[in-house]
């Protein structure tokens, strides 16, 4: 019997796999929400001690006008106390940006959440907490 080249297995197993949806979730380990809107290959821009933003590596045109792909918020435990919402439960991701805007008005925040805003209804809308510190 004669083996199917290893392109043509990967290919098909891939077909297999369901369609990439924009994403959010908690990472406990490092205590921050990761969102990622486009499956590829990133490079991550850390901001500052809070805010890191992703960007596709291979981005159609050279200039990187709109190749802003997620963004991830450190420290999540501790912001959203100081946020005042409930890190033992589901996080609405709008609310706790507006809130972090107004708690660190920076450069960063700002601009992740003005990208979560543009992103409209296709994004992830809230992001389930239970082991948030």
């Amino acid at each position: 019997m004669t083996e199917l080249p290893n392109e043509l297995k990967l290919e098909a197993l891939l077909s297999t796999l369901p369609a990439f949806k924009p994403l959010a979730y908690y990472d406990k380990h490092l205590d921050a929400i990761r969102v990622q809107i486009l499956d590829c290959s990133i490079w991550e821009e850390r901001c500052d001690r809070i805010m890191t933003i992703y960007h596709m590596n291979h981005h159609p045109k050279p200039d990187g006008i709109n190749d802003v792909v997620g963004f991830a918020i450190k420290g999540i435990g501790y912001l959203l106390n100081k946020v005042g919402m409930n890190p033992g439960e589901a996080v609405q991701i709008a609310e706790f940006l507006s809130k972090l805007v107004k708690l660190y008005p920076t450069e960063s925040t700002k601009r992740v959440a003005e990208f979560y805003r543009q992103q409209g209804t296709d994004m992830p809308q809230s992001v389930e907490l239970k082991e948030a510190a």
